[in-house]
């Protein structure tokens, strides 16, 4: 139902889960994701009686094709957008002036630490790895360094249980826009220590363009837990040998790969496939 400028209207929000109230192209409020609910509450913000209809637009979710939607709605739909952006902008500025220092410089701790990225970057010193932890109240950590003691941190989201030292604690003003809006409390750790299982490796490096096998790969902590990757294109794939029962053996059939593929005789089916 068309609206005028001055008139309020329900509509779909642009995330298709709240019906939304606005006035004329300018966004109001969230009314609810029932819909008579929201119709309820909008009569009673508007202050009208029952026998004063509410127009209702029913749109699809905003796209940059201008004729997905009536051009009218552009105002309020973009509106709505920069209304849910301050809700996440707020939400995300009182959890970084939550994060907090944690004990003092030199203090040594110990608990539990959920990896949120890993990077590695050049120094003077040749290269080196940066981890980027948060602990069960958000409070940021931060590592540096080439210890295997980090090698248990693999993905995002693991977690495991560590001890460090405090090493220097500062303010992050230039790198929060990674994940948060303010600058917020750091604790730098040295010393990084865990019970995690050692991990150990080994790595070959094919460049087999004909079959965009790049590099395969071991993680060995024991035999009877072992991992073989595949980098195929780009796109880390997982194979199962049977019978590795210890990482020499691993290594061996790693190295045995490099033969096969001279003989132009590995694929990524044949690697798949390794136990039949």
């Amino acid at each position: 139902m068309k609206t005028t400028e001055k008139s309020y209207h329900i509509s779909k929000g642009a995330d298709d889960v709240y019906w939304i109230l606005n006035h004329g192209e300018s966004f109001v409020k969230n009314l609810s994701k029932d819909f008579d609910t929201a119709v309820a509450k909008a009569k009673k913000y508007i202050g009208v009686d029952e026998d004063i209809p509410v127009d209702v637009w029913h749109r699809v979710k905003k796209t940059y094709d201008s004729y997905q939607y009536p051009i009218q709605q552009d105002s309020h739909v973009d509106s709505y957008y920069e209304y849910l952006y301050q809700l996440e902008f707020e939400a995300k500025k009182i959890e970084c002036e939550a994060r907090q220092f944690v004990g003092e410089v030199g203090d040594t701790l110990e608990m539990e630490l959920e990896l949120i990225e890993t990077f590695s970057f050049e120094s003077d010193y040749g290269y080196c790895s940066c981890y980027r932890f948060k602990d069960q109240n958000g409070n940021r950590f931060i590592y540096f360094g080439t210890s295997q003691e980090a090698d248990c941190f693999k993905n995002a989201g693991d977690k495991h249980v560590v001890s460090f030292q405090i090493k220097r604690q500062f303010t992050d003003n230039q790198h929060y826009e990674k994940d948060g809006v303010v600058p917020f409390k750091v604790n730098q750790i040295a010393k990084l220590k865990t019970n995690a299982p050692k991990i150990k490796y080994e790595l070959i490096q094919l460049r087999n363009y004909e079959t965009d096998i790049d590099e395969i790969w071991v993680e060995y902590i024991s035999k009877k837990e072992y991992k073989f990757y595949i980098n195929n294109n780009n796109e880390k794939i997982l194979f199962y040998p049977k019978n590795i029962k210890s990482f020499k053996q691993a290594k061996e059939l790693l190295y045995s790969f490099c033969d096969l593929n001279k003989e132009g005789k590995l694929t990524k089916e044949y690697l798949l496939n390794i136990n039949n």
